[in-house]
């Protein structure tokens, strides 16, 4: 399937490949916490756009669980960033105040918040560990506890 929009200079094999990347660094971080008290839920491939919304939760531990949604585009000036700086951007979480905008969109009924200046100061080429195929699912979500959904 094509790339559309602005991101369609980026071949939709090095796409599928980047979301692998990005979906497996963030396995990790659905059972250690990504920043303070949020684990990954999901990582959710964008088929049309070269993004993935990464769901977050208050974890296991957490009195309320809270959901956010964050879309993370996966190219920044016509080249993709590395995919550790998605992790590095989720892991600034925890530190300071961070301010997002709605992008319209929704997400198993809850709206999905603009996560592009997670990945907008960091490497903007993959890092040479990332550019071997990888493989695994493009994306993942855990719909409830224990209900694995793969893309």
């Amino acid at each position: 399937m094509p790339v559309t929009g602005q991101h369609a200079a980026v071949p939709a094999d090095a796409l599928d490949r980047l979301q692998r990347v990005v979906a497996a660094e963030l396995w990790h971080y659905t059972t250690a916490p990504v920043a303070k008290r949020y684990y990954v839920r999901g990582c959710i491939p964008d088929l049309d756009e070269a993004r993935v919304t990464v769901a977050l939760w208050a974890g296991p531990s957490a009195r309320e669980k809270t959901n956010l949604f964050l879309s993370v585009p996966l190219v920044a000036d016509g080249r993709p960033p590395a995919a550790t700086q998605v992790v590095v951007g989720l892991l600034g979480l925890g530190r300071g105040t961070h301010l997002f905008g709605f992008t319209g969109r929704r997400f198993d009924g809850k709206r999905v918040f603009d996560g592009s200046r997670l990945v907008e100061r960091g490497p903007t080429r993959p890092l040479p560990a990332e550019t071997a195929g990888r493989q695994g699912p493009r994306g993942f979500y855990f719909e409830r506890p224990g209900q694995l959904k793969r893309y």
